[in-house]
């Protein structure tokens, strides 16, 4: 540029200078115009200029005889070039040299029509200034595009939003025309709002915006803004820049998920540790209840004479060794469903007669208990079974009832609902909790004591209960209308044939 350019800084120090300037003037020259500066500096805002009044400045040049200085007159325009994200505010001055334009102004009014040619001259050199700076902002623009930034500016009194192309693409519109600024914004109407009024405040604003990129993919958008104001503090404008920060954000996603997957397995481990401690406590109690039964029984079988001891020895030892029986079966059980090869021999089972006949082995227990037994409904229900898994169901949904029955009654039924055979049993025991029903089918679940839970038992029937049913696509499930108020488990397995009697 042929005009002497400073660029200074907020504290007024040289930031730059172009060639004329150098040429023209010494550091220290900027020292006699520095209040001239300040004067002209004050409220000066981004886009307008302001001019000094004419001064002089003399400078010595080649041409200056013996080394003298030559009387030089100036007027200095500024500007305030606004901040970019990476670099500071600065002020642009140009010194205009008006030593020719006020001699003559002085000398001769026959020199008007060579000041208006000057000033036309002025008038292009400002021109090409500006086509320079158009040229420049250009430049500026797609140097930011080339890095991954886009820039917008939103016009507050006619809501005009300009966007460079990058700024267009990273919001995923075509055109200008297109996009609000409630979009560009904050799509929900409380963020736009939130946002519009930290800009009046006169704070930035920051957010991430989720934008669809194709039918499959999703892109994150950065998007920072701040309001530009006038004089008396009216926000004129808003300006900012579009950042795609679709690889961090993914990255930050991926170690979100990986960060909820590795506490939801460590919960489940914790959980599960819990559970097996107290599984294995439950099975050395429930172990050595039969076993202790049992050795006392035999060592008083050694020592009665009268045969009724020894029946009665006999019965417990059977009973309590049935007991220890049914507990490893249950034990081996739970670990071939865990490995997926629990054996299953299917073939057509009258699910009434079926649940009779353990009925009638419990009957003993129920009655012992002093519970009442119903078995009124019980009806013929031909479903495609193994007999051995079913009657392994019935039990424990009997025992199950019996242990959770202080007093009052069992009731059981066997009845053809629609196209399934459905297996009732129901209890006036001590009921279940609500938020304690989905988990009642749990692996070695023993639910509290103060929630009416289990006495004894290794927490395994309901859960092999359940695998058996679904095993042969049926359903269970549990309804309870709270502690005190019973339960009732129903039981539902596709039918092949009925015949009630």
């Amino acid at each position: 540029m042929p005009d002497p350019y400073l660029a200074l800084d907020g504290a007024l120090a040289i930031v730059t200078a172009n060639a004329a300037w150098r040429k023209l003037f010494a550091p220290g020259d900027l020292r006699q115009c520095e209040q001239l500066i300040r004067a002209l500096v004050i409220e000066l805002h981004a886009g307008g200029r302001r001019v000094s009044p004419v001064f002089r400045l003399d400078v010595r040049t080649e041409e200056t005889d013996e080394g003298g200085a030559r009387p030089r007159y100036w007027q200095m325009h500024a500007s305030l070039l606004p901040a970019t994200p990476n670099e500071p505010a600065l002020i642009a001055v140009r010194f205009d040299d008006v030593t020719a334009h006020t001699l003559k102004e002085e000398e001769d009014r026959r020199e008007k029509a060579l000041l208006r040619s000057r000033a036309r001259l002025r008038q292009l050199l400002v021109k090409d200034a500006g086509q320079r700076r158009d040229d420049h902002a250009s430049t500026f623009e797609q140097a930011l595009a080339r890095t991954g930034v886009g820039v917008w500016q939103v016009d507050v009194t006619s809501g005009i939003i300009d966007c460079s192309e990058r700024c267009l693409r990273d919001l995923g519109v075509g055109r200008t025309a297109a996009l609000t600024k409630e979009g560009l914004l904050g799509e929900r109407t409380g963020r736009f709002v939130a946002n519009w009024r930290a800009l009046q405040s006169g704070r930035p604003v920051e957010f991430e915006l989720k934008v669809q990129a194709s039918e499959e993919r999703f892109r994150w958008v950065l998007i920072r803004g701040i309001g530009q104001f006038d004089e008396d503090g009216t926000m004129r404008s808003v300006v900012g820049f579009t950042l795609d920060i679709t690889g961090r954000k993914e990255h930050e996603l991926e170690l979100d998920a990986l960060a909820d997957s590795e506490r939801t397995g460590r919960e489940r481990s914790d959980a599960f540790a819990k559970a097996m401690d107290q599984f294995i406590a439950a099975v050395s109690h429930e172990l050595r209840s039969p076993l202790n039964a049992i050795v006392s029984w035999a060592e008083l079988l050694q020592l009665a004479a009268d045969p009724a001891s020894v029946v009665r020895a006999g019965e417990a030892i059977r009973r309590n060794g049935r007991q220890l029986s049914r507990m490893v079966d249950d034990l081996l059980d739970s670990g071939a469903v865990g490995t997926g090869k629990l054996s299953m021999n299917m073939q057509p089972v009258d699910l009434g007669a079926l649940t009779a006949t353990v009925v009638e082995d419990a009957r003993k227990l129920i009655e012992h208990k002093g519970l009442r037994l119903g078995t009124s409904d019980i009806f013929p229900c031909t479903v495609m079974a193994d007999d051995n898994r079913m009657k392994q169901v019935v039990w424990n949904l009997l025992t199950n009832a019996v242990k959770f029955t202080d007093a009052g009654s069992i009731e059981v039924s066997v009845i053809l609902k629609g196209d399934c055979a459905e297996l009732v049993v129901r209890d006036t025991g001590r009921g279940i909790e609500a938020d304690a029903l989905p988990l009642i089918f749990d692996r070695f679940l023993q639910v509290a004591q103060n929630s009416g839970g289990r006495v004894g038992g290794l927490g395994l029937g309901l859960w092999l209960a359940k695998h058996i049913v679904n095993l042969h696509a049926g359903t269970i499930t549990v309804v309870s209308d709270g502690l005190g108020q019973g339960a009732c488990f129903v039981v539902r397995i596709p039918a092949m044939t009925s015949h009630i009697g």
